[in-house]
């Protein structure tokens, strides 16, 4: 099939080359003529591993095509997938770029007089969006033309973004008709087989990827708020009172005797809070729908509130420490919400950076993603960004780990003494193992305890 994606962003390059190497021919689009210059040489605008090596291959084969020409992709196409932002702003969510791309499209839908053209809406859009917003420009703009709209959610984790795309556990599909549900159905027929196809009405398939990210945001917040008690409790370990949780046999199944452990057991570990592009946003926008139709969601606002003071609950123990901050040099190891990625958007490392800054102190960081690349941080130039652990370690007071890359693992006291002044760390994820380092020296975020 021939397909089209407007947004070469984190989700349409991720749909477009995961498409195209299903033997689709997908033409994608974008504004910025240096992305698409970068894609063309088969270069990844953002990191994701095992992303490139196949971009590499679809555009040597000419399955993806770059295009800086919307006319032209209309043309060639008899769908596209919208794949563009919609950030927040001031509170709720800003649909600015999915109305402009709405409109951008059928403007080329008519000027190539397309009949029965799909538009297949990729973007996270808040109940009613597509309804109300989306449907009533495509009646207006198409009147005498037949086409088709469908909401079509994505669900990529970003560092694992190729194998949810590859291995779906469901393809959600919300449509005006049956003629574009079967439309979708057969971009998506690799997957028939092996995951639930769920069809639905736009404004379903609109809520289920809400639902799907404040629920999993909702897990992290309860675990911070359990760590949030434990700390007043001495003796209480937070990551062994979760650990009991998942053992729980209505999380944890059984199969042939062997426990079958469920991936969300990742979402139940007490720490600095959640970040990224999407539950901050996705919370924050679902929330700002439900007070905008007077409904009272008092547990989506919890989930917000536990997760800001996350940060600075890290800064506050770090000072409960050393008694003071200011003039102290403050590590930070790992900027990027979750490891495997490069985004920084609504990192909590970045939080934390702002406050210790209010503080007066000197600041040192490092991310392993950012070792050959620390022209791409971008976080305030006060910050001294060092490309190795060394460097950022060296005569420090305290360093901080807010992100849970493998590359951070086997930190012991041992190799701290080699650089800091004060050979003490605040693990922020809850996966560096304590005996490793020498009592007084490790600190955990929700323990009232010292090792």
């Amino acid at each position: 099939m021939k397909i089209g994606v407007i947004g070469s962003g984190y989700v349409g390059l991720t749909t477009g080359i995961c498409l195209a190497s299903l033997e689709h021919k997908i033409f994608i689009y974008d504004l910025d003529e240096e992305k698409l210059e970068k894609i063309k040489e088969k270069k990844l605008p953002f990191f994701e591993r095992g992303l490139e090596e196949i971009l590499e291959k679809v555009i040597s084969s000419e399955k993806l095509l770059p295009q800086n020409n919307l006319d032209n992709l209309v043309k060639e196409t008899d769908g596209c997938f919208i794949c563009v932002g919609t950030p927040t702003k001031n509170n709720s969510i800003d649909l600015s770029q999915i109305i402009n791309s709405v409109n951008e499209v059928t403007e080329s839908i008519k000027n190539n007089k397309k009949q029965n053209y799909k538009i297949i809406i990729r973007s996270t859009i808040t109940p009613n969006t597509s309804k109300n917003v989306i449907l009533p420009i495509l009646e207006r703009e198409l009147s005498e033309l037949k086409f088709g709209l469908a909401v079509v959610p994505e669900f990529l984790r970003e560092g694992n973004a190729l194998d949810d795309f590859m291995n779906p556990d469901k393809i959600v599909i919300g449509s005006l008709d049956k003629d574009t549900t079967h439309f979708v159905r057969d971009i998506f027929k690799h997957f028939e087989n092996n995951c639930q196809i769920i069809e639905t009405n736009l404004e379903s398939s609109e809520l289920i990827k809400y639902t799907n990210n404040a629920f999993f945001s909702m897990l992290i917040s309860f675990s911070n708020e359990i760590a949030n008690i434990s700390e007043k409790i001495p003796g209480v370990d937070p990551y062994k009172i979760m650990k009991a949780l998942i053992s729980d046999k209505r999380i944890t199944t059984k199969n042939n005797n062997e426990n079958i452990i469920p991936s969300l057991e990742s979402y139940l570990i007490p720490g600095c809070g959640f970040g990224g592009s999407c539950f901050p946003k996705d919370v924050q926008a679902l929330l700002d729908y439900a007070n905008k139709n007077n409904i009272n969601t008092p547990l989506l606002k919890a989930v917000l509130d536990i997760n800001s003071e996350r940060p600075n609950k890290m800064i506050l123990l770090a000072e409960s420490i050393l008694g003071t901050l200011e003039n102290k040099k403050v590590s930070i190891l790992g900027l990027t919400f979750k490891p495997e990625t490069d985004d920084l958007r609504s990192s909590p490392a970045v939080d934390a950076i702002n406050i210790l800054l209010e503080k007066n102190s000197n600041i040192s960081v490092f991310d392993p993603i950012f070792r050959l690349k620390s022209d791409m941080i971008k976080i305030p130039d006060e910050c001294k960004i060092c490309c190795n652990i060394e460097d950022a370690l060296r005569d420090s007071d305290i360093a901080l780990v807010f992100t849970k890359w493998k590359e951070f693992k086997f930190l012991n006291s041992k190799f701290l003494k080699q650089f800091m002044k004060n050979p003490i760390i605040i693990d922020g994820r809850g996966f560096l193992n304590k005996e490793e380092f020498e009592r007084g020296t490790f600190f955990k975020i929700g323990m009232n305890e010292i090792n």
